[in-house]
């Protein structure tokens, strides 16, 4: 049908576009379908025919983010096999371009501060689209220090790794006023960023799976 209607996807997307940009500012509990719908320049109607309600309209929103999230990641996964370390450096440094992006990647984690915050029947959606980064995740870190994906030790890594990057991205109103130096639209100082939070996180992994061969030495003799 939309095929035969181009409007009708036009319309579709504004609501999402408009939404995304509502959901991200104040969350999803405090947005009303009234101020997306003004932004998207559509009715109040719109909303429940193309999503059902105001949490249709959601879901569909952190598909869209979460996805963009995801094609972010590609180049990485693409060197997975040869180079996992670099692989790993890609990843961080695409995910801390996002602080600079603007569209869907940008959304994503600033309405997953409002979800975490305050979550919604969403979040197990959430959980289920991001299993698919979170195994790559864990599959580049379980290389680099030499343990399974499902090792506790590789999970470890790997949150805190995220933990990083989520600070420079949800904690800019504070960091704001305790650095207000720091500017991470600034293109030098995200580099900057992104080159400490590699060299940290890999100088970290690279002693645990040192550790890791030193103990199997060990145990042979």
């Amino acid at each position: 049908m939309t095929g035969e209607h181009p409007s009708l996807d036009v319309t579709r997307e504004k609501l999402i576009e408009a939404a995304g940009e509502v959901f991200a500012e104040v969350g999803f509990h405090n947005a009303t379908v009234r101020e997306i719908c003004a932004r998207a320049g559509t009715n109040i109607a719109a909303v429940n025919y193309y999503f059902g309600e105001k949490l249709g309209l959601y879901s569909e929103v952190l598909k869209s983010s979460i996805l963009a999230q995801q094609a972010d990641a590609l180049v990485s996964s693409e060197v997975l096999a040869s180079d996992a370390r670099g692989a790993l450096e890609a990843l961080i440094r695409e995910w801390l371009e996002t602080l600079r992006a603007g569209g869907r990647s940008a959304w994503y984690p600033r309405i997953m501060a409002h979800e975490m915050a305050q979550p919604t029947l969403a979040l197990d959606l959430v959980a289920e689209a991001m299993s698919v980064n979170y195994l790559r995740f864990r599959a580049l870190v379980g290389k680099v220090i030499g343990h399974g994906p499902d090792d506790a030790r590789t999970r470890m890594c790997v949150h805190s790794v995220v933990g990083q990057i989520l600070h420079y991205m949800q904690a800019r109103p504070m960091l704001a006023r305790l650095w207000p130096d720091l500017i991470l639209e600034d293109e030098e100082q995200r580099r900057a960023v992104a080159d400490h939070i590699v060299e940290f996180s890999l100088t970290a992994m690279e002693t645990l799976a040192h550790k890791r061969h030193d103990h199997a030495e060990e145990s042979e003799e």
